[in-house]
């Protein structure tokens, strides 16, 4: 605008150049950016052709026929029976106390043991006929009740010349003629106690340990003694603990005396009692001995 008032320049201005200050920088001149390029207008857009409708035909559904459903057998439904809790136990009803047997006497002792071994026996005699196996029963029967090797010889031999004169034929019978064999055996045996023939009248009572001889004596003693005879005991088990204490104790029961030596020899507390007996003019001494059977011969000839 109002470009027409300015003088142009010549040549010769143009090309010379300014002077500047001392100390002052040139600096160019800016030069504009060049002009972005312009750009198209954008093609409008196109619309694709749209298809015509086409009539799709539609397929008629034709009912098809009702056809039950086929039942389905369903399986039975098993219902677990719920747990049952086991039934409490009740518990154990207490022990009734049983009474203690009542102790048995020396005679009810006695009797048993031989209703035992009669019983024994008698069951021998059980059988149908006579034969060796009979005679070998009596014989281990007899054995069994303590009737002795000889003993038991000498009654099977007795009883077979019995049955062979009797020509016996029942077991029944061969019973008969064994208890008739004992009682001829025995007979010799059946002595009274003859008190008072001899001054003192001496017995020596004799057995293994826990035969019962101290207890024989103590029954023994106090029948004597009330009888009205007098009594010495003599303590020759010398070798048992607490046998001389234990005969002291019938020797107090009966009120008798005793004569012991504690550890002594049973053959001298035997000859020191025999000679106070005498002395004191006693109707019996009874020695109790350990450890001695009739059998053993060496042992009775010691006490002799």
């Amino acid at each position: 605008m109002f470009s027409f008032f300015k003088k142009s320049p010549t040549p010769a201005e143009a090309d010379e150049p300014i002077l500047l200050p001392e100390g002052w920088v040139t600096k160019p001149a800016s030069v504009p950016p060049p002009p972005a390029p312009a750009l198209a207008p954008a093609a409008a857009p196109v619309s694709a052709p749209v298809p015509a409708p086409v009539a799709v035909p539609v397929p008629v559904p034709v009912a098809s026929p009702v056809v039950p459903p086929t039942p389905v057998a369903r399986a039975p439904v098993v219902v677990a029976p719920a747990p049952v809790r086991p039934a409490l136990a009740p518990p154990p009803p207490a022990p009734v106390p049983t009474p203690e047997p009542a102790r048995q006497g020396w005679l009810d002792r006695l009797r048993a043991g031989l209703r035992k071994t009669g019983g024994s026996i008698a069951g021998v005699f059980t059988g149908t006929k006579i034969d060796d196996q009979l005679y070998e029963e009596l014989e281990e029967a007899l054995l069994m009740a303590d009737a002795g090797v000889k003993a038991t010889q000498f009654l099977l031999d007795d009883l077979k010349r019995r049955v062979k004169d009797a020509r016996a034929s029942d077991p029944q019978a061969v019973r008969a003629l064994l208890i008739d064999a004992l009682a001829e055996l025995l007979a010799p045996l059946e002595k009274g106690l003859e008190v008072g023939r001899f001054t003192p009248t001496v017995m020596m009572v004799v057995g293994v340990n826990g035969a019962g001889k101290t207890t024989s004596i103590g029954k023994l003693t106090r029948h004597l003694a009330e009888a009205d005879q007098k009594v010495l005991l003599a303590a020759a088990d010398t070798f048992r603990a607490a046998a001389r204490e234990q005969l002291g104790v019938w020797a107090d029961r009966a009120k008798v005396e005793i004569i012991s030596q504690e550890g002594g020899d049973p053959a001298a507390v035997s000859f020191d009692a025999v000679n106070a007996g005498r002395a004191r003019g006693v109707d019996v001494v009874i020695a109790d001995t350990a450890g001695r059977l009739p059998t053993q011969v060496h042992l009775m000839e010691e006490l002799k």
